[in-house]
């Protein structure tokens, strides 16, 4: 477990994190809005018009991106220190859509750690609590 990095999200709790990660993950910006002592998280993402499609919607590829993100994100501060893994599996349920403005809630779990492999889940919640998205993934121990 990470332990630093759960005690420095602790401090930055409702800070939007674009600026600190790299990458897609910085591009979806979301902010830690609650994480436990063992680092369990919830990160909520606010809907952009650059992640909406055609219909207004949110694009399920975002839905997609911020599922691996969140799931990658929960695994990293539960596995132990000098391990890494990589998504090897993804699936996704779509149920409800969000559109411009909506705060979305990830919340991931993870299921099991084992010696090569690994399986998370989340949900994605609006703000009312209605799921939005069900997704799961496994992922293969590369370090």
């Amino acid at each position: 477990m990470k332990t630093d990095y759960i005690e420095m999200l602790k401090s930055n709790i409702g800070k939007k994190m674009g600026n600190r990660l790299p990458g897609l993950g910085g591009w979806l910006n979301g902010a830690v809005s609650k994480i436990s002592d063992d680092g369990d998280l919830e990160v909520e993402f606010e809907v952009r018009e650059e992640m909406l499609n055609p219909m207004g919607n949110i694009h399920g590829g975002a839905i997609a991106a911020i599922v691996d993100e969140i799931l990658g994100f929960q695994l990293f501060l539960q596995s132990e220190k000098d391990i890494a893994f990589v998504s090897m599996t993804m699936n996704i349920d779509f149920l409800r859509p969000a559109q411009l403005g909506d705060i979305i809630t990830a919340i991931p779990q993870v299921v099991k750690i084992g010696r090569k492999t690994a399986n998370v889940k989340c949900e994605l919640k609006n703000a009312s609590g209605k799921i939005l998205a069900l997704g799961g993934s496994n992922f293969m121990r590369v370090l």
